[in-house]
């Protein structure tokens, strides 16, 4: 009897601790589950290199930009030797324009796969067309005179505008990027100092 006691009381003991080892399972299985999500909605912060690259393509795009306003605003401010004028600051832009060009496709090594960097590189022979263009608008003002060269000027003039209708998409590719925090190229955007007037 006093045997049987001593056997149901060892039961009890060895019930009441798989109830308590149970419970510890149940909250440690939880945990985990409510810690992932958090390290999922972000992704890997970039390098230096990430970020020195986004840096220069915003430095270069800003360049750009300044070079073919300044060759719309001598379109508009005349003189007699405004051909030579406008061919020099076409120099000027095709420099930037080739910079920039070259900035965009040297993406260091790893980002290739970036979700944000198609839409860059995109924008980069957009904007490399409209240069094209500008040039050859340029070129044909040579010799021209009277109201041919009023007509060459004013050409000169809407190519001027439409290449920066097309740099326009590589700044808002870079705008993109720079708010889309599962990028890693998105937070070099964000994260370098020269892209900030082009992502606010």
């Amino acid at each position: 009897m006093r045997k049987s006691i001593v056997l149901v009381a060892a039961a009890a003991l060895l019930a009441g601790c798989a109830g308590s080892t149970s419970t510890t399972a149940t909250t440690s299985t939880t945990t985990p589950s409510t810690s992932v999500p958090s390290g999922a909605t972000t992704g890997t912060a970039p390098t230096a290199e990430q970020t020195a690259w986004a840096g220069q393509v915003c430095t270069a795009t800003t360049t750009l930009k300044k070079n073919i306003e300044g060759l719309a605003s001598a379109v508009t401010s005349g003189g007699s030797n405004i051909s030579a004028a406008l061919a020099a600051q076409m120099a000027t832009v095709s420099a930037s324009a080739t910079a920039l060009t070259a900035t965009i496709t040297a993406v260091p090594a790893g980002s290739e796969s970036d979700p944000e960097i198609a839409a860059v590189k995109a924008s980069g022979g957009q904007f490399k067309a409209s240069i094209t263009a500008l040039e050859s608008s340029v070129t044909a003002l040579g010799g021209k005179s009277g109201m041919s060269k009023v007509s060459a000027l004013a050409t000169v003039g809407s190519a001027a505008s439409s290449s920066l209708s097309a740099l326009g998409a590589t700044t808002q590719a870079v705008a993109t990027a720079a708010k889309d925090g599962k990028s890693t190229l998105g937070q070099a955007f964000a994260a370098a100092p020269s892209c900030s007037s082009l992502t606010s």
